[in-house]
């Protein structure tokens, strides 16, 4: 079965448009490299891609005519991702609430590695399996990206196109948000940018949160006003 390289081409200029458009996966890599260490980083956009995987294939196989005639399930999958958004944000605006004002200090992270490695802690598999899988739900929060990869699959001809080609887009998809959000990682974990986190952590904290709860708040609005 050969390729379709003429609709792999469109379709990948496409993406390559849309990747670095910011919203709640690239929020939660960034906050990840400042806060976590890299392993958590890694786990955080491998569970994030593998979701994001997940949409494009649901979309490869019809859930958005799925969601289309059935407006309740659209609904729900909606709400679940507009509280799951909602949530996350209200973390992180307590925590930046709860935190002390913006003396200097090293990076969060640094502190916490180190006192752990005094302690003689080190991360768990399970630490690790929650990193991931809050990667995987925040990318699957957004059940309206299913509408929107079955509109680029159409523009780009990938809905007629065979499974092989099909499978190689998807695989496209993986490789374009794991290198944008691996690039977007490694930049937030420079010294720098985390120094710079650290002094002003409350502030970027709240700030962060309140875009997680405006993404959560729009997912809602709708769903359910729409």
């Amino acid at each position: 079965m050969s390729l379709d390289l003429q609709v792999l081409s469109a379709f990948t200029l496409l993406w390559l448009a849309i990747v670095p458009t910011p919203g709640p996966n690239a929020l939660l890599v960034t906050h990840v490299a400042v806060t976590r260490t890299p392993a958590h980083l890694a786990y955080a956009i491998a569970g994030n891609v593998t979701g994001i995987a997940v949409l494009a294939a649901l979309a490869l196989v019809g859930w958005a005519a799925i969601l289309q005639a059935f407006p309740w399930l659209r609904v729900a999958v909606n709400v679940f991702g507009g509280v799951y958004l909602i949530w996350l944000g209200a973390r992180l605006v307590q925590r930046a609430w709860r935190s002390g004002g913006g003396a200097a200090a090293p990076p969060a992270a640094s502190r916490d590695e180190s006192a752990a490695l005094m302690r003689g802690e080190q991360d768990t598999p399970a630490d690790y399996r929650r990193t991931a899988l809050l990667g995987m739900v925040t990318a699957l929060s957004n059940a309206q990206a299913i509408l929107f990869i079955t509109s680029l699959f159409a523009l780009s001809g990938l809905l007629r196109a065979n499974a092989a080609t099909a499978c190689v887009a998807v695989l496209i998809i993986v490789v374009c948000n794991a290198t944008y959000l691996a690039a977007l990682g490694w930049l937030f974990r420079r010294e720098r940018m985390r120094a710079g986190y650290a002094r002003y952590r409350r502030v970027l904290e709240g700030t962060i949160g309140s875009l997680f709860l405006l993404f959560g708040g729009r997912l809602l609005w709708r769903a359910l006003v729409r």
